[in-house]
């Protein structure tokens, strides 16, 4: 739980031992402020993803071990929801819509080869959408309540896979890179993180025709936007890279302590958080490009959001 008169902004959560190798079941919280690491909470195995709710109320967690959507009440730090998605869930957004302007979550996974939506007003499980092989990340690039454009990863068949909100139904793949890791919306166009050959693919997302690659220094594992679409930051290897959106300019790399596997922005865009495989969570400075001392969390983070209302 939040304690009093900590701003919700200034707290970030991590999946942490989303490892077949050692298995979790928590998320953590991290109070950025103080730098105090909170007790994790138990949800589901495998944590691997995570969103949140379009007011911010709730974090949805998807967990490879289990197959399972869960949403964790930010208020109570309690479970109130969980249903069965597709196998090994690997990525979650929000889209626009549903009951009562609840929206959709859209559940990549990775096992299925499909995008589980479920209804976050009534919390029931549409049809699964078949997209390409192995769905790792998704992205939305929404232009009103329940309309727009998904975007997923398709790290097994080379493709980004567009989904039409309206409809809930798929558009004809996208070539990008090999091994697309991740991908983010920045404004028009859908940013897309190649590991396989150290490049970022940009996608139009009004005409989903993609742009000539751009060769990044790292392997990418996690892609952040700022808020006003004007810059990305990459994470790879043990580097964060910054691009600009609109030239796709790739800056110089930040070193970090290790391995870099996620990435979150605060509200402001001042600082990009950076979960390390290993089991921490460093800053980084983007005015003066200085990772600063890193908080440890434990487990092997496989996501980090930060709640930036």
């Amino acid at each position: 739980m939040v304690a009093a008169g900590v701003p919700r902004t200034a707290m970030a959560w991590l999946a942490t031992g989303a490892s077949p190798a050692q298995p979790g079941t928590q998320v953590t919280p991290v109070n950025l402020a103080s730098r105090t690491v909170g007790k994790g909470l138990t949800v589901g195995s495998l944590p691997s993803a995570m969103a949140f709710t379009a007011d911010g109320a709730e974090l949805l967690v998807v967990t490879q071990g289990d197959d399972m959507l869960s949403a964790i009440d930010l208020a109570t730090d309690q479970v109130t929801h969980s249903v069965t998605v597709g196998l090994e869930p690997d990525a979650v957004a929000v889209a626009p819509g549903g009951s009562g302007g609840r929206g959709v979550a859209l559940v990549a996974n990775l096992d299925s080869n499909s995008v589980t939506p479920v209804d976050l007003g009534t919390w029931k499980v549409g049809q699964p959408i078949p997209v390409g092989t192995e769905p790792v990340a998704v992205g939305v690039a929404a232009s009103g309540a329940g309309s727009g454009t998904a975007f997923v990863a398709d790290f097994g068949s080379n493709q980004v896979t567009p989904i039409n909100l309206a409809q809930l139904s798929p558009g004809a793949p996208i070539a990008v890179g090999p091994e697309p890791q991740t991908l983010a919306v920045a404004g028009d166009e859908v940013l897309v993180g190649n590991f396989g050959n150290s490049t970022l693919t940009p996608i139009n997302s009004s005409t989903l025709v993609p742009g000539a690659a751009v060769a990044l220094p790292v392997n990418p594992t996690g892609i952040a936007v700022t808020g006003s679409g004007a810059t990305a930051y990459v994470s790879g290897g043990a580097s964060l890279v910054p691009l600009t959106v609109g030239t796709l300019a790739v800056g110089l790399p930040v070193t970090l302590p290790a391995v870099a596997q996620a990435v979150a922005l605060n509200r402001a865009g001042s600082t990009a958080w950076v979960a390390l495989q290993g089991g921490s969570l460093v800053p980084v400075a983007l005015g003066s490009a200085k990772a600063g001392r890193a908080i440890h969390v434990g487990g092997h983070p496989s996501a980090v959001v930060i709640d930036r209302r």
